[in-house]
């Protein structure tokens, strides 16, 4: 289950999958108390997201009442980091105490001009990097969300060993692939890069960090894109819903009911000629 306390971001990345011209605000507190709510009993995970959740005038009202009224649930904060850059405000996340914790932040590249030209924010890569220090430090488990994209596929290698260097007390580096929608969508012509050309890049950032002792995984990786090696990390659907779709080749593979399936609007752009059963 996601909740968005606030369509508001302080970055206005070029991938983001939300269409940022659009209007947007905060969450009233009502609302999202009524969320948390109705959230079912056997909730297992509760996903906090926006826009950028910490700005939101709500952020520590919500993840407190949700610490209070569902201990035992893993709370997942998605964000960019960037709050936590000031250490006030880190250290009052940690004053929560909360039990089941995590927080998930997106970093683009080891390179502060790759970074921040997907954010469209001037200084975003330093405020990003000093945030995911200050939680690391207060023994906040954070997973770093590389977000693949034209921009940064085929560094990724450097910046899985700049990830190795300098963030190892990361929890773990998830790579994802990008839904087209929203910014990204506009921005296609910037961003869009078939599996067949980042997968081997990809591929070898995976094995930096993982000689390093960094778990990872793959996040929208169809397995009959991966060598086999790496399909063990890519298993499992991540999202629900009409967003994801097989090829019509995928009705005679083997592992379809392991794979995370394929998002419908690269269906639309890619066409299927990619995606081989597997037997």
């Amino acid at each position: 289950m996601e909740i968005p306390l606030t369509l508001v971001c302080n970055n206005n990345c070029i991938s983001c999958i939300r269409d940022r011209s659009q209007p947007s605000g905060h969450v009233h507190w009502k609302t999202i108390k009524q969320c948390i709510d109705r959230l079912p009993k056997d909730c297992h995970t509760v996903g906090i997201s926006g826009g950028e959740p910490t700005i939101s005038p709500n952020f520590f009202r919500a993840m407190s009442y949700i610490r209070d009224t569902r201990p035992d649930t893993l709370l997942f904060l998605v964000s960019n980091g960037r709050m936590f850059s000031y250490p006030e405000f880190a250290e009052r996340l940690s004053n929560l105490r909360i039990k089941n914790f995590r927080v998930g932040i997106a970093i683009y590249s080891h390179l502060p001009s790759v970074h921040d030209s997907v954010t469209m924010v001037k200084g975003s890569w330093e405020q990003t990097l000093r945030g995911i220090k200050a939680l690391t430090s207060l023994g906040i488990r954070v997973e770093l969300r590389v977000i693949v994209s034209r921009l940064n596929y085929a560094s990724l290698d450097e910046t899985a060993r700049f990830i190795s260097r300098n963030l190892a007390g990361v929890e773990r580096v998830v790579f994802i692939n990008m839904k087209y929608t929203g910014n990204a969508l506009i921005n296609l012509k910037r961003i869009f890069i078939r599996y067949s050309k980042l997968v081997p890049h990809t591929s070898r950032a995976a094995d930096t960090l993982l000689n390093a002792g960094i778990p990872v995984k793959l996040f929208h990786f169809p397995l009959c894109t991966l060598p086999e090696g790496y399909r063990e990390i890519a298993k499992g659907v991540t999202k629900q819903g009409p967003e994801l779709a097989f090829a019509k080749a995928c009705k005679t593979c083997g592992s379809r009911q392991d794979c995370p399936m394929i998002w419908k609007s690269y269906l639309n752009l890619s066409g299927e000629k990619e995606f081989t059963p597997i037997q």
